[in-house]
């Protein structure tokens, strides 16, 4: 065979092979159309009203004095004092936890502001913490603090944390109805074009946003607010069906 021959065969050849490769490649895309026609994907929501069952409230008091002793028994006037407010309150002992003492020594400074070794004064400060499942009692007690602070108590509040301590069922609960509510949005799409829902191909859990009542707020990461007494938990999955023509 001439070289001009082996030449328009090899052209041919190599043209059949890239027509049957295009070929092959354009049926394996019309499979995936086809099998992406024939999914698919919704999301599914349900949503509930909680109200906290467990509050945790802290404050720190301090006092400042140049001797050791008048600290302590200064700091220990403070400490009756938020006792008094907390019984008065309604606070048990048992819901009520006390800190040990901590010691900061503060040391003058010299004329360049550097601290030296003469300690001018200690301050002498302790925590007191509420845990209880009277929620309305913690939101009374933080909010009533500046009682104390009027009193002369140099004390800083903490934000109240409100807590639902049975979260796990309630997770449960509603990923079903989440996952009922997407299998009722696919029927209605699938319905809709001229066709059924089939086998459940895929499912995936989202992200619990647990709120404020009435707040937008989302996140990538998921919200647990503790601030406020009344909750909103919202849960999300997505299912993907086989649509049957």
């Amino acid at each position: 065979m001439s070289s001009s021959n082996r030449l328009a065969m090899f052209l041919l050849g190599a043209s059949l092979a890239l027509g049957f490769a295009w070929s092959a490649s354009m049926l394996s895309g019309a499979l995936v159309r086809m099998r992406q026609e024939n999914l698919i994907r919704v999301k599914g929501l349900a949503e509930r009203t909680l109200v906290s069952n467990h509050a945790t409230w802290a404050c720190e008091f301090w006092t400042r004095a140049t001797e050791l002793q008048a600290g302590y028994a200064a700091l220990e006037g403070s400490r009756r004092r938020v006792a008094d407010h907390l019984a008065a309150a309604g606070v048990l002992p048992a819901e009520l936890a006390w800190s040990p003492v901590e010691i900061r020594a503060e040391h003058r400074k010299d004329e360049k502001g550097n601290p030296t070794n003469t300690i001018e004064f200690h301050v002498l400060s302790q925590s007191a913490t509420v845990r209880t499942a009277d929620v309305a009692k913690v939101d009374r007690v933080s909010k009533g603090v500046t009682e104390l602070i009027k009193a002369g108590v140099e004390l800083r509040s903490n934000p109240p944390q409100f807590v639902y301590t049975e979260l796990e069922s309630v997770k449960m609960d509603l990923l079903g109805k989440a996952t009922k509510n997407a299998h009722e949005r696919a029927v209605t799409l699938a319905s809709n074009s001229g066709g059924r829902v089939g086998a459940l191909n895929a499912a995936a859990q989202g992200i619990f946003q647990i709120t404020p009542l009435h707040s937008t707020e989302t996140s990538d990461g998921g919200c647990y607010d503790t601030s406020t007494i009344d909750k909103s938990v919202k849960a999300v999955v997505t299912l993907e069906f086989q649509v049957e023509r």
